[in-house]
């Protein structure tokens, strides 16, 4: 008969010691020490700041580790173009490249934190 359940005896589990590699104090605080070394790792990297552009450059933009924009800086020249659309778009361009690169960022060091235990919501 498939999936039936046999149930073992109480006898076949005696002289049997169960111990647990961690037990629920020592994983509390390990889950504690782990949550305050994210929150430190996580203000470091708010002061860590990648940079993206587009447009060969014509558009830089400046994102800390919290995913925050810190700075754009747009050539002259795409201004005076006149072409609204086209600056519109490389302003999106270069903030989702450095919107990226600080995501990769974060990730990268978290997981050396975890040791490559990825967390759901960080990284």
């Amino acid at each position: 008969m498939v999936g039936k359940f046999i149930r073992p005896s109480e006898k076949e589990f005696q002289g049997l010691e169960v111990s647990p590699v961690f037990g629920i104090k020592e994983i509390m605080e390990h889950a504690q020490k782990l949550q305050s070394n994210i929150a430190d790792l996580q203000a470091k990297l708010a002061e860590r700041i990648v940079t993206g552009s587009s447009g060969g450059d014509m558009v830089v933009v400046e994102v800390d580790g919290a995913q925050e924009v810190r700075s754009i800086r747009i050539e002259k020249e795409l201004f005076d173009s006149g072409d609204v659309e086209m600056l519109q778009e490389l302003i999106v361009a270069a903030i989702n490249d450095a919107l990226r690169k600080s995501k990769d960022m974060v990730a990268e060091e978290v997981s050396k934190l975890t040791g490559g235990i990825r967390l759901p919501g960080i990284g």
